[in-house]
């Protein structure tokens, strides 16, 4: 690790100050040199114990099987997140849910998190992608239909209101007859 080097050190009246924050940030430069020494010689102290590099792979495991928590609006229990794979399969049932209309894919952009790197923000927008049946006659109707099943299945379920919801039809299917 590199330590950052101080070209100027101002300091109040005390002519002390500056003898003693060198001294200081001296300290500091040798115990890195130290550090990095041990490092790269593999001493145990330093490094990672099994359990520690368990819980990270663990963790990264569980990120890329279900994605990143994402924060949403605190509830009288307290804050809580879902996953990302959690906030898409809400909307995918909303949208499903409509006649005539198939979830293809779901984005959302994010507020910055509170909760550090490993969480998103709150939803800001989401942007689903769907497929018409192909008898749809009124488009504009099928994707209002869409953006309302989607806006109360995340007020119902997740307490997210007044969310800006794109609907964009990316493809056409032909509705499956079922025979009796």
């Amino acid at each position: 690790m590199e330590v950052s080097e101080v070209s100027s050190i101002t300091s109040g009246s005390d002519p002390n100050d500056d003898v003693a924050t060198a001294k200081y940030l001296d300290m500091i430069r040798t115990m890195h040199r130290e550090w990095s020494a041990l490092e790269g010689d593999g001493d145990a102290g330093v490094q990672l114990s099994a359990r520690a590099r368990n819980t990270i792979r663990e963790a990264v495991r569980a990120d890329s099987r279900h994605g990143a928590h994402v924060e949403m609006p605190p509830t009288p229990a307290g804050p809580f997140t879902v996953s990302e794979a959690s906030l898409r399969g809400v909307v995918r049932s909303a949208v499903d849910a409509v006649p005539g209309a198939l979830a293809l894919r779901t984005t959302a952009e994010h507020a910055v998190s509170a909760q550090g790197a490993r969480t998103r923000g709150r939803p800001e927008r989401l942007r689903v992608r769907i497929s018409a049946a192909l008898d749809t006659s009124d488009l504009p109707s099928l994707a209002r239909r869409v953006r309302s099943s989607v806006a109360q299945a995340c007020h119902d379920h997740l307490g997210l209101d007044d969310l800006p919801i794109d609907v964009h039809i990316e493809d056409l299917h032909e509705e499956e007859r079922h025979e009796h």
